[in-house]
């Protein structure tokens, strides 16, 4: 009995060891972000994930550099968070749910207001950027997005749309016929 409690005792030893030493996947997750385009959901705004597994596809066929990958956060904090911190690049979201995101209203009146861009409009849901998203990938997002609008359902430029938040200068650009700005 005595050999089974120390055996035991080893081995919670051990166990507490391996986790307390174990490295952070931070950078992991730093890279991974690096490599891909990730198009930020979440579990709370319901239509939301479905609709960004298609636009991630689309976008990938047309734009298959971006390595475009969806990305679903639990909550509206989690959503907060990551957008307002520059870690998410870009977010989809019903427009009232983008409007609240914006205004730090609504489901997101706890965690404060977020910058955000608008990049295209799919119905009720608005593809939203960082205000430090590069003008020369919102250009070629928003070129991806009207390439394989057929593909995407409601897709709908945000000239065609009552303004709601503030378009991004680099799909303003796109839909001005201007030339791709370079990369800064």
């Amino acid at each position: 009995m005595k050999i089974k409690k120390n055996i035991l005792k080893i081995g919670i030893f051990f166990l507490i060891y391996i986790l307390v030493s174990a490295h952070s996947p931070w950078g992991q997750y730093l890279a991974y972000r690096a490599q891909h385009l990730l198009v930020m959901s979440t579990r709370e705004d319901v239509p939301t994930y479905p609709f960004s597994k298609i636009l991630v596809e689309a976008i990938n066929e047309v734009l298959p550099e971006a390595s475009a990958r969806p990305a679903r956060a639990r909550t509206f904090k989690r959503v907060q968070s990551l957008f307002s911190t520059n870690q998410m690049p870009l977010v989809l979201l019903s427009k009232e749910n983008a409007k609240a995101l914006v205004k730090g209203e609504g489901p997101f009146k706890k965690y404060g207001s977020a910058n955000a861009l608008v990049v295209y409009f799919f119905d009720d849901l608005v593809l939203l950027a960082q205000p430090k998203f590069p003008n020369r990938f919102a250009w070629l997002l928003t070129n991806a997005i009207q390439e394989a609008e057929s593909k995407l359902p409601g897709a709908t430029s945000p000239f065609e749309v009552e303004k709601i938040i503030e378009i991004h200068p680099g799909t303003l650009m796109f839909l001005n016929n201007e030339k791709i700005p370079e990369l800064k």
